[in-house]
């Protein structure tokens, strides 16, 4: 993260990065060294690599800049890689209540079938089928069932997998952002607009929670729906002492990490199904609840204080 030391323009460039949420799909590192910055970048994400690069020129001119960029290997065994429609874990091919969720209906054989990726890197992109003309006989009507529903396995998980990682970055980049807001030898806006890129993270991260639960209920079995009991009621809340912000953020950025860890075991388990437990409780949506609560709580501490 930057220091005392780092030049404005420079970290105006690291809060630009954040700000205009290239955290999401690049995976960077930044190094500052007195007056110049090193940015450690892997991706195959062009689109946000030019705007990347369109913070960082201008300031070409005065510092020294420079972006290494690696590209990621075809195929890795590292927790962000994609599902594809021929490694579908049994995980998720023999979750029943994911495949019930996901199936499409006997009516829909005889019609063109349409179906809309949404992979890791928030690429949307479709496939069509068609349909069966003069009507299916069983065996065909049960190939193009499976057949739709590995595409569908494979887009749900990747869904999955991709909010996954941007669950978490968001919450590790908080308390870098944190530590800028509020460091004495920084100028009153830059620990502003600081302390304003970290709330929209804290924002950005709830909202991501909420499509993430929302996306992994399907692979479980239905619960009753919570009562208005079970909401917290808005209260005025008094200053929090910084402290206790900055405990606040270290925890969220543990939490996400180690529910981040279970998420994806979820889809890649160690002993070829989940555990029973996170099917019967739900263990992972009661924890992602918990992770929202304690996001939208450290905004709200964060909103009580000032970066002066």
């Amino acid at each position: 993260m930057p220091n005392r030391d780092t030049p404005p323009g420079l970290i105006e460039a690291w809060l630009d990065f954040h700000r205009e949420g290239l955290c999401r799909n690049l995976d960077a590192v930044f190094a500052f060294d007195g007056q110049g910055m090193e940015i450690w970048c892997r991706s195959e994400d062009n689109g946000n690599l030019r705007k990347l690069q369109r913070i960082i020129d201008p300031l070409r001119n005065s510092h020294s800049v420079e972006l290494y960029l690696t590209r990621p290997a075809k195929k890795n065994s590292g927790e962000d890689d994609k599902v594809t429609r021929t490694d579908i874990p049994p995980s998720l091919v023999e979750n029943r209540e994911l495949r019930s969720n996901l199936r499409f209906h006997a009516e829909q054989i005889n019609k063109p079938i349409v179906i809309t990726i949404v992979d890791a890197d928030g690429q949307t992109y479709t496939q069509i089928l068609p349909g069966v003309s003069g009507g299916a006989s069983a065996s065909n009507a049960a190939a193009i069932n499976e057949r739709v529903l590995r595409s569908r396995l494979t887009a749900w998980a990747n869904s999955v997998l991709g909010s996954n990682r941007i669950m978490r970055q968001y919450a590790a980049d908080i308390p870098e952002l944190l530590g800028v807001a509020f460091e004495p030898a920084f100028d009153a806006g830059l620990r502003g607009r600081a302390k304003d890129v970290c709330r929209k993270h804290a924002k950005d991260m709830v909202k991501n929670i909420v499509d993430l639960k929302k996306n992994l209920s399907r692979a479980f079995p239905k619960t009753p729906a919570k009562t208005a009991g079970n909401k917290k009621s808005a209260k005025e809340k008094s200053p929090a002492a910084l402290s206790a912000v900055m405990e606040k953020a270290d925890m969220l950025a543990a939490g996400a990490r180690a529910l981040s860890g279970r998420i994806y075991r979820f889809i890649y388990p160690d002993q070829h199904t989940v555990d029973l437990d996170e099917l019967q409780r739900p263990g992972l949506l009661v924890s992602l609840d918990a992770l929202e609560a304690e996001a939208g709580d450290f905004d709200q501490a964060l909103a009580t204080i000032h970066a002066s």
